[in-house]
Order: C-alpha cells, then structure tokens, then sequence
C-alpha cells in the first residue's frame, strides 16, 4: 500500500505562486512515494509470509538454497517454510504434524514400517509443484537407515468419474493420469 504524497500541501501558502517550488514538489513526489515503498517492502521481508522476491532471495541466501528462474514466489516460499519447519530428531507425531501442516491432512498418505525399515510418502496431485521441496526435506530429516520413497498421488477412477467421455477425450492417457483437471 504506497502512501500518497503530495509535497505542494506541506509548502505555506507564500510558496504556492512560485513555479520552482511547484516543480521541485512534483519532482520530489514519485521520489517519496517510492521510498515509502522501498520502507514498506523492508518490512514486509522481515517475515516470510509477506517477503517479496527479493526477500525471498535474502532468505535462499542465508539457506544455500538454488531457486530456477521459472519457479514462482510461493514455490520458493514453501521451500523456505519446509526448511524453517524442519526439526531433528523427529518422531511420527511431529512427522505427521509438519507434513499436515506443509501438506494438510488430507494431502498425502504415510506408511512407516519399522520392520522392513522404510518410509513411503504418496503426495496430493495438488502439490506436485512442490514435490521436490517435499522430497528434499524428508532426505534431510529421516533416519539414514530407513529406505524413502516419494510418489505422487494420481488420480483415481472415482475422481475421473464426473467427467463425460467426450470430456476426457480432450486429454492424453498421461495427463489423466498425472495432471490436476479442470
């Protein structure tokens, strides 16, 4: 939210015949409304939920984090707030709470097996966008001795059930598959 600044309405009213000082007041307003604006997204970075790109960037920075020039701001977003979400060591209760809070609790399924030693994570089409962020993550916090996977959910024959068949003609047997649609 930019404030608006009118110069001209500070100078007493003697100034207001003069033609150098109006100039100088509409020189001077686009140059104070855009320090507002710098002031503004200064403290709009200080938080992650409200930092603008180059907040973000500051962030990817103090983390090592690569971001690709593709990527959106609220994909790199949720990589942030997956890293900053991280605890070591975890147990299934503050697994299942981190993964309900980047994923809800109905955006991916779990399955841990302490006998054969693994740990399948299966994520929401939804998210796909942030599926390596996912998966990054569960590399760095899960045990070492246990074998990870991470999939994707697909889509499912109930879900393409409300669609006609002239509607899914339009799409390829992949992109049913894996694609969210519309």
């Amino acid at each position: 939210m930019v404030r608006e600044v009118d110069v001209f309405n500070y100078l007493p009213p003697v100034f207001h015949e003069i033609k150098e000082m109006i100039e100088i007041a509409k020189v001077e307003d686009p140059l104070l409304e855009q320090l507002w604006q710098e002031i503004e997204n200064a403290l709009l970075d200080m938080f992650l939920l409200s930092a603008t790109g180059r907040g973000i960037k500051r962030y990817e920075d103090m983390l090592h984090i690569d971001s690709m020039a593709t990527e959106s701001l609220e994909t790199r977003r949720f990589r942030l707030i997956t890293r900053f979400n991280e605890q070591v060591p975890y147990t299934r209760p503050v697994l299942r709470n981190l993964l309900n809070t980047l994923l809800g609790e109905n955006g991916y399924e779990l399955t841990i097996s302490t006998t054969d030693k693994t740990l399948k994570v299966k994520i929401e089409l939804t998210v796909k966008g942030m599926f390596e962020a996912v998966e990054q993550m569960l590399e760095r916090i899960t045990p070492q001795n246990m074998l990870l996977t991470v999939e994707l959910r697909y889509n499912q024959h109930i879900k393409l059930a409300n669609y006609t068949h002239a509607q899914l003609s339009a799409y390829t047997h992949e992109q049913l598959r894996n694609e969210v649609l519309t």
